[in-house]
């Protein structure tokens, strides 16, 4: 599917505001307030078929909780305007006011015609990494900007397009798979539309939640896909060395390596403790 073949059909807009929204500190005089939108696109495939997009999405706020639904419906036809396939999906995410720019909340609701109605599949794994599972490479260093951690490359079994290093991170001890990253030097696919640039669509797609933004003015989104775990993906400008950086956590080994971190700091202290007495035990012999 190329960018330029896209064709935006429509896009339609229907803002319902109620009110203005309160701060936090003042939620007990905010009202109840709703938004809705709507948008409409259709894209060329590079074999001919046409994909169309309905998407539908609605805020309310209480004043205090800010709960976001989206309502995705996409047909895909073929040349004759025969329809190939069609499916409708549903995203739901709820926040307190005030933390729009916070961590991820997005779970999935349901996807009409899959038989799926619970919560988003969990998944143990990143680009062949599965979480809490021991790295066996020998390459691990300390970074700076993980003390908690170690770092080391790898290459995956399959690669992403247009990224060229990958990294994992594991615990300090039991070399347990916390994060992984995938960087790119360059922007991939820079100059497209952030919230429909491909990798967005992909993860969303993979991971069957909502892109979560997380800053007003920069591409960045997070994906919660599951039981703790989160993917986050800066688009642009990423850092010193790189555009274009995906990465995968798990909250919970992100403890279990401070955990670690404070027992080797521990088993350090007590080694130094012990070296210096049989040093201060020998001198005090030799007298």
């Amino acid at each position: 599917m190329k960018n330029e073949k896209a064709l935006v059909v429509a896009t339609v807009g229907a803002v319902l505001a109620l009110g203005v929204m309160t701060a936090c500190g003042r939620s007990d005089e905010a009202k109840d307030q709703s938004t809705k939108t709507s948008e409409a696109t259709v894209v060329t495939n590079d074999n001919g078929s046409v994909a169309r997009t309905f998407t539908e999405c609605n805020v309310t706020t209480n004043g205090n909780m800010v709960t976001e639904r989206r309502r995705e419906t996409r047909t895909t036809l073929d040349a004759d305007g025969n329809i190939l396939e069609s499916s409708t999906s549903e995203y739901a995410q709820s926040y307190p006011v005030g933390e729009e720019g916070m961590r991820c909340f997005a779970t999935r609701v349901g996807t009409e015609g899959d038989g799926k109605s619970d919560g988003a599949k969990v998944e143990d794994g990143f680009l062949g990494l599965k979480f809490g599972e021991e790295f066996k490479g020998t390459n691990l260093v300390a970074d700076a900007e993980e003390p908690t951690l170690l770092r080391a490359a790898f290459e995956p079994g399959r690669k992403l397009a247009g990224f060229d290093d990958y990294y994992v991170y594991v615990t300090p001890k039991s070399h347990k798979v916390v994060k992984v990253y995938a960087c790119a030097k360059e922007a991939v696919d820079p100059g497209s539309n952030w919230r429909r640039h491909y990798l967005i669509e992909a993860l969303e797609k993979r991971y069957g939640t909502w892109a979560r933004p997380r800053s007003w003015c920069r591409p960045i989104y997070t994906f919660d896909i599951g039981s703790g775990r989160f993917v986050t993906t800066c688009l642009a400008g990423a850092s010193r060395d790189y555009e274009t950086v995906l990465v995968a956590w798990d909250d919970a080994l992100l403890t279990t390596a401070a955990d670690e971190t404070e027992e080797i700091r521990t088993e350090a202290r007590k080694s130094a403790w012990e070296r210096r007495k049989a040093r201060v035990d020998d001198a005090a012999s030799a007298f």
